[in-house]
């Protein structure tokens, strides 16, 4: 574990918080460069979180400490972890700029997965598996990773995936003959280390971006035992090999399908038989139809009551009450009931959605207003 000496010249207690000040730092902060921060003690205080503001770094901490000088201690498994993600982060990013010439214009670094985003609306998927394909490549030919501090017109001649706008000299990061590019984060000493890049999903943002999600190293190994024994549970549920898993799930989605339409043909004679012999509830000048069951059972039953002349179909379910009517505004009643009871939902012109634990008071409550609307 890496340790020495720091200094804390401020605490500060915000609500909750505890953040030590410092003026420089040993601990890398959340989110410089899209990484992820250091985590380890200071004296007998865990490091929660680690931020750069205004020229200090803060530090924010499980325990209260004094200003003074503390001997610190920096996780070095979660630095590991982190040099793994980002190493492989600049691998995939120039995969991806050898494979389709698609650049990498920003990268976020997750305590369970990473992401890049690209310049594209969207990748094709033998894209996808040709950048994976290079990037593993490069991992298993142990390409020597070096940290270069070079003045930044030396740093314009090599050609770098990313050249920074800052003065003065440049922290460059080269894996082999493979990439070169500027960066401060933590890089493993070479790309053997990192085991396995595998891209785990894709998904479409800003409308011209494609966000890129994978995970490397030990994170990859986790995510595939993870999916594996997600496998062999479903087999053993569904009794069929993984081979042959989605073919068994593509079946049993056809049988509930055609159940489904059965049971919702059911469900709509069942209403218009009940529409025919069930008594309204004379209420003031409306006809109150209640009826209480499960939304399956009961979804037909405003097709055939709605439009009956000063009608009000109440629903009765277990967790939430429906009211539905073609002849009185349902916002309004919603409203009413909104005024007297503690009430959650929302309402149209037609039908109005109230979730509870208990129906019974709005139920009751409905009854009341009724009698004056």
């Amino acid at each position: 574990m890496t340790a020495g000496r720091i200094r804390i010249d401020e605490v500060i207690k915000d609500g909750e918080k505890i953040i030590a000040v410092s003026r420089t730092s040993p601990f890398y902060p959340d989110g410089k460069g899209g990484q992820l921060g250091d985590r380890g003690k200071i004296g007998p205080a865990n490091v929660l979180k680690v931020k750069e503001k205004n020229g200090y770094i803060l530090h924010y901490l499980d325990a209260h400490l004094e200003p003074g000088e503390y001997e610190y201690e920096i996780d070095p498994a979660r630095r590991k972890d982190i040099a793994c993600q980002h190493t492989a982060q600049h691998i995939l990013s120039a995969a991806f700029l050898k494979v389709a010439d698609l650049e990498t214009v920003s990268f976020l670094m997750g305590e369970r997965v990473s992401t890049i985003d690209l310049n594209a609306p969207f990748v094709l998927e033998d894209v996808l598996e040709e950048a994976e394909d290079l990037a593993n490549e490069v991992v298993r030919s142990c390409e020597r990773v070096e940290i270069l501090e070079i003045e930044k017109e030396e740093a314009e001649k090599m050609n770098l995936r990313k050249l920074p706008n800052v003065e003065g000299k440049v922290r460059v990061v080269k894996i082999g003959d493979f990439d070169v590019t500027a960066c401060g984060g933590f890089h493993v000493e070479n790309t053997g280390e990192i085991g396995l890049i595998k891209i785990v999903d894709t998904e479409k943002v800003k409308k011209v971006l494609t966000r890129i999600y994978f995970v490397a190293g030990d994170r990859a190994l986790k995510d595939y035992r993870e999916k594996d024994k997600l496998l062999k549970s479903l087999s053993r549920v569904l009794t069929t090999s993984t081979k042959e898993l989605l073919k068994r799930a593509e079946n049993l989605l056809e049988e509930v399908k055609e159940k489904s339409a059965k049971l919702d043909k059911l469900s709509e004679k069942y209403a218009e038989i009940l529409s025919k012999v069930a008594e309204p509830e004379k209420i003031g000048k409306y006809y109150l139809y209640h009826f209480s069951g499960t939304p399956e059972e009961m979804k037909y039953l405003p097709k055939f009551l709605a439009d009956r002349k000063d009608t009000i179909v109440l629903l009765e379910h277990p967790d939430r009450v429906e009211i539905v009517s073609n002849w009185i505004d349902c916002r309004k009643i919603f409203e009413k009931l909104k005024e007297q009871l503690n009430i959650e939902g929302g309402s149209s012109q037609k039908r109005a959605v109230i979730t509870a634990n208990s129906t019974s008071r709005i139920v009751e409550k409905l009854r009341e207003i009724l009698k004056w609307f």
